[in-house]
């Protein structure tokens, strides 16, 4: 069984992708359920540029810093899509995955 993981990092996730495809090049879960669903793509997508737009990279001496005030003020919209994505994840499972959500949001 493959485990599918969430986890949240600077322009990556929230589903790690641990396959790279030659034929399409790009990494991939290896799930053709996840990998071919457009939707979960595009919200993966989505969460992922929210997450990504907390980091600053004018904040002065340090090359790049984690805003926790923005990330607070948007936390209700990234718990919202997080669910979502969840939600779409179970959805499609057919028992052939199990997913570790490791997202933490305590900032």
């Amino acid at each position: 069984m493959k485990t599918i993981k969430l986890e949240l990092d600077f322009l990556i996730g929230p589903i790690v992708k641990d396959v790279f495809s030659v034929s399409q090049n790009k990494l991939i879960t290896g799930v053709d359920s996840i990998d071919n669903n457009k939707s979960i793509n595009e919200l993966n997508e989505k969460i992922s540029a929210l997450y990504s737009s907390f980091y600053d990279f004018d904040s002065g001496d340090e090359p790049c810093v984690f805003d926790v005030e923005l990330a607070k003020e948007n936390k209700d919209q990234l718990v919202k899509l997080i669910d979502d994505l969840l939600s779409m994840l179970q959805a499609v499972n057919d028992g052939s995955f199990e997913i570790v959500n490791n997202i933490n949001l305590d900032w």
